[in-house]
């Protein structure tokens, strides 16, 4: 997904600091209101945009308030500009936090501050977080965060180790210490990893971290948790788990030797494999992938080749599927897996999948592809099914088929069956 810049639509600000009214500290001037809502605005990161509404993006960090928070590209309008914070406080605290990048949005009940320094913003809603709870220490994070002009990522990891805090504020900073941390936060954050004194949680969000820092600053010390037989098997799960999200051609050839080997556990195996189809989609793994099938013995690791082959759009990739699916040699079990899958790729055409059917040469087989057709919500996926439930020469396989139209909310499926009762 890639964030679309509407950048036609941003209006200039002037973005110099306003005077403050008698010199007061921004803490000062939004402690002034005892109950109600404050807004400021201040200059945010280049990378940093908005829908001006719910979701927030920095670099490749998203997040839709309140539902998610990843990494990735959104389809959302995302404009360029200041940032935009509404503080709501209640009987003399902060009970509230949003962050916004984006068309400005006011209301007659919010006071208007005006725009101030982006380091004063910043350091404003850094020393709000530990009394906020989760949901608005967020966004507090994100509004410290995206502050153009500021290097907080010490100050985000300190908070990460901050066992007073809970673990969700302190995974929310590891979160968005990735989207601003140089090469230089790699020793700590690796130590951190490390730290048997640390919970599974936060360790965990650490090696997120090192994934995600920019220009792939944490691969290598990603790379060596996967070789390394003295850390934690967990550890080095979680490592290969996000070499497979970083894009990396180091990445990417850590965990195809990973795939390979013979002398590694079966389930780093089984986790290598996953990555490069499920993760690395860009990767250009199909023919590794499907070279190494062949080399394999074990079905269990046929079985995530096939699953991780499907995530792949190459027309030989789908051709292989397909061989797998109607090559007698191979198991009944991994041509009715290597079938399921390709009946899931919805970029496959429904044309080749139909066109299997007279080609399967067993009842089992027969009979998973008439479930994996009523996955389909096609028009012809419903007329194949119709024609089978009317005339295979198959019982069974029309007893199947009637079954599985009787799940569709298809309204030709209802017709059928109406039809067939009235007879």
């Amino acid at each position: 997904m890639r964030i679309a810049r509407v950048l036609s639509c941003v209006v200039p600000v002037a973005l110099a600091t306003a005077p403050h009214v008698n010199a007061q500290t921004l803490a000062e001037r939004v402690g002034a209101v005892k109950d109600g809502s404050v807004q400021v605005t201040y200059a945010a990161r280049p990378d940093a945009c908005g829908d001006g509404a719910d979701v927030l993006a920095l670099g490749r960090l998203i997040t839709v308030h309140g539902s998610m928070q990843g990494h990735g590209w959104s389809n959302a309008n995302c404009t360029f500009g200041p940032a935009r914070v509404i503080v709501t406080r209640r009987d003399g605290e902060v009970a509230n936090v949003r962050t916004y990048v984006g068309a400005p949005r006011r209301t007659a009940e919010t006071i208007d501050l005006g725009t101030v320094s982006a380091p004063e913003a910043s350091a404003y809603f850094l020393g709000l977080v530990p009394s906020l709870n989760r949901r608005a220490a967020s966004s507090a994070l994100a509004a410290a965060t995206i502050a153009d002009s500021v290097d907080i990522w010490r100050r985000l990891l300190d908070l990460a180790r901050n066992d007073a805090l809970t673990s969700d504020v302190r995974s929310s900073a590891l979160y968005w210490m990735s989207g601003v941390a140089p090469a230089d936060a790699v020793d700590p954050l690796t130590r951190l990893a490390r730290s048997g004194s640390e919970s599974r949680t936060l360790r965990e969000g650490v090696v997120m971290t090192l994934g995600q820092l920019r220009d792939g600053a944490g691969v290598p010390s990603l790379i060596e948790m996967t070789r390394r037989d003295d850390d934690e098997h967990w550890l080095r799960e979680r490592a290969i788990f996000w070499l497979g999200n970083t894009d990396d051609d180091r990445a990417r050839t850590t965990l195809r030797t990973l795939a390979a080997s013979d002398t590694l556990a079966a389930d780093l195996r089984d986790q290598a494999i996953f990555a490069l189809g499920f993760l690395d989609q860009r990767g250009g793994n199909g023919p590794f992938l499907r070279s190494l099938y062949d080399r394999v013995s074990s079905t269990r690791l046929k079985d995530k080749i096939i699953q991780s082959v499907a995530q792949l759009d190459e027309p030989a990739d789908q051709r292989w599927l397909v061989d797998r699916v109607t090559d007698a040699r191979e198991p009944v079990a991994l041509r009715k897996q290597a079938l399921f899958w390709l009946g899931q790729k919805s970029s496959a055409p429904l044309g080749e999948l139909l066109a299997l059917y007279p080609r399967l040469d067993g009842q089992e087989l027969r009979d998973h592809f008439v479930f994996v057709l009523s996955q389909r919500h096609e028009t012809a996926a419903v007329d194949k099914l119709i024609d089978l439930a009317r005339n295979d020469t198959d019982r069974e396989i029309r007893a199947k088929a009637t079954f599985w139209l009787g799940q569709s909310r298809d309204p030709r499926a209802a017709r059928y069956l109406e039809d067939r009762i009235a007879k």
